[in-house]
């Protein structure tokens, strides 16, 4: 493990923490943001534009997905459902570790205090927020 690799890592999670209380304009503090979940669990590798180029990728054996591509690698059409599977961890992605995913564990699944329903509701917001950043044809 490198010193670059360790100074990132500890960087980004202090970023993420840092982050992680933070209510966004117009919003209720707890009510779910899509982006703002977004730039704290996925935003690290992904990138803040969501282009696959975020500060962790260098340090990554699989290199993150542009997720402004999904609905292109998907014949045009955004798989919401397929998405919500992979951000709960029931459909595996090469690189994320399945349902404990190294980045966020499982956080989408049992968020301390949660119930099922918003849970649920911060994963659709997180979908939500992927289908609105697709490139256009």
């Amino acid at each position: 493990m490198t010193l670059r690799f360790v100074v990132t890592t500890v960087g980004t999670g202090l970023v993420v923490l840092a982050c992680s209380g933070l209510a966004f304009a117009g919003q209720e503090a707890n009510a779910p943001s899509g982006y703002g979940t977004y730039v704290n669990y996925c935003g690290s590798c992904h990138g803040p534009d969501a282009k696959g180029d975020g500060p962790m990728r260098a340090a990554l054996l699989v290199k993150p997905a542009d997720l402004t591509l999904i609905a292109k690698r998907n014949g045009g059409k955004f798989p919401t459902e397929l998405v919500f599977r992979t951000i709960d961890g029931r459909n595996p992605v090469k690189g994320h570790g399945g349902q404990g995913m190294p980045v966020w564990g499982d956080q989408f699944l049992r968020v301390e205090g949660g119930t099922p329903e918003t849970n649920r509701a911060r994963i659709e917001a997180l979908v939500n927020y992927l289908e609105s950043i697709q490139q256009k044809p």
